[in-house]
């Protein structure tokens, strides 16, 4: 019984100490650790394209890929997208160019969301935007 007495009374004052309120000097810390923490945030981008909301009709597709999705994104940040061989994805790219699958690009500029930019590359239409606000995404 004295044990049990002994172990409710230390687990008491641990849960009072746990609950205190910091110090001075703590918070003083903690306010310097977040400043700092602060310091190598990366801030929200936003997209370079938005859907103008004018897009009317039904969507030839529903659903998008994983990979449909992550190239109609890089295209909405402003990105010039590119169709390669897989073996060629990983590859450096131009500035402002993101590589993507051939057979993904093709599926998309089908469906008219990308639209050929006439130098071998393709830039995203407002049908692609609407793709992006209204389409499920498969994983």
């Amino acid at each position: 019984m004295f044990v049990l007495i002994v172990l409710a009374m230390l687990g008491l004052a641990a849960f009072a100490w746990l609950r205190r309120k910091p110090r001075k000097a703590d918070t003083a810390q903690t306010l310097k650790t977040t400043q700092e923490e602060s310091a190598y945030e990366v801030s929200y981008a936003p997209p370079e394209f938005e859907w103008s909301g004018t897009t009317t009709g039904a969507l030839p597709i529903k659903i998008l890929t994983y990979k449909q999705y992550e190239c109609l994104e890089d295209a909405r940040y402003g990105f010039r997208i590119v169709a390669v061989p897989p073996s060629e994805r990983k590859q450096p790219q131009p500035h402002k160019t993101r590589a993507h699958g051939l057979k993904t690009v093709a599926s998309l500029h089908k469906h008219g969301f990308l639209d050929d930019d006439g130098d071998g590359g393709y830039l995203i239409t407002d049908h692609g935007l609407n793709a992006l606000e209204v389409c499920s995404v498969r994983y």
